[in-house]
C-alpha cells in the first residue's frame, strides 16, 4: 500500500474513501455505481421509477386503448366476420377468392402485424440495449424497483424479445403452407350462397 493510500485509509477510520473505491472498483463495479459513493457504499445502482401520478395516466391510457379495441371488435368487427364468412369462397380478389384471403389473414398477416407492433414498440429500445449493455437504459423509468443489468446480464431480454420475433416469422411461413392445404378443401360457391350474396349487394 502507498504511503497516500495509508495515509487516505487512515484519515477515513480504516474505511476505504470513494477515490479508493474508484481505483479498484472496475473489477466489480459497473461503471456508474460508484458515482458518488463514499465509504463502501454504492448509489445510482436502481432506474428511476414513475411516479404515482405518471403510473396512474399510463393505466388509464392503457385502459382506454384496450376498452375501444373491445368495442371495435364487439359491436362492429366480429358482425362483420361473421357475415363475411358465409359467402367468402364466393368472393373473388385477383387470384384469390374472400374464403382464402381469410385463412392468409389468420395464419400469415396476423403474426406478422403483432411482430411489426413489437418491433415498433420496443425495437429502438432493445437495439441500444444489446449496444451499450444496461437495462433499463441510462435515465428510462420503471413501473417497480429495478436494478440495473450489465453487459451479458442486460442482453438476455432483449434477446429473448427477437427470439420471439424470429417464433413469430416461423409461425407465419409455416401459416402460409397451412392456407395452402386447406385451400384444397374449400367447397366451391353454391347457388344458396348466391342468392345470398345478391341479396347483400341489394
Amino acid at each position: 500500500m502507498s504511503k497516500t493510500t495509508a495515509a487516505e485509509t487512515r484519515a477515513t477510520g480504516g474505511r476505504c474513501s470513494s477515490r479508493q473505491v474508484a481505483g479498484v472498483g472496475d473489477a466489480w463495479l459497473p461503471a456508474g455505481d460508484y458515482a458518488g459513493a463514499t465509504g463502501n457504499e454504492v448509489t445510482n445502482d436502481h432506474a428511476p421509477e414513475y411516479t404515482r401520478r405518471e403510473r396512474i395516466v399510463l393505466a388509464a391510457k392503457l385502459g382506454v386503448a384496450l376498452l375501444l379495441v373491445y368495442l371495435l371488435a364487439q359491436f362492429w368487427l366480429l358482425e362483420r366476420i361473421s357475415g363475411y364468412v358465409e359467402i367468402a369462397n364466393c368472393l373473388r380478389y385477383g387470384d384469390l377468392n374472400g374464403m382464402q384471403l381469410l385463412l392468409y389473414g389468420i395464419f400469415v398477416i396476423s403474426p406478422l402485424s403483432l411482430a411489426a407492433l413489437i418491433l415498433a414498440l420496443e425495437g429502438r429500445r432493445c437495439i441500444r440495449v444489446l449496444r451499450i449493455g444496461q437495462n433499463p437504459l441510462p435515465g428510462a423509468k420503471v413501473l417497480r424497483k429495478t436494478r440495473y443489468k450489465y453487459g451479458n446480464a442486460a442482453r438476455v431480454q432483449p434477446t429473448l424479445l427477437f427470439a420471439v420475433l424470429l417464433v413469430l416469422a416461423g409461425f407465419a411461413l409455416w401459416g402460409s403452407f397451412q392456407v395452402e392445404k386447406i385451400n384444397r378443401m374449400i367447397p366451391p360457391c353454391s347457388s344458396e350462397q348466391l342468392l345470398e350474396l345478391e341479396k347483400s349487394d341489394d
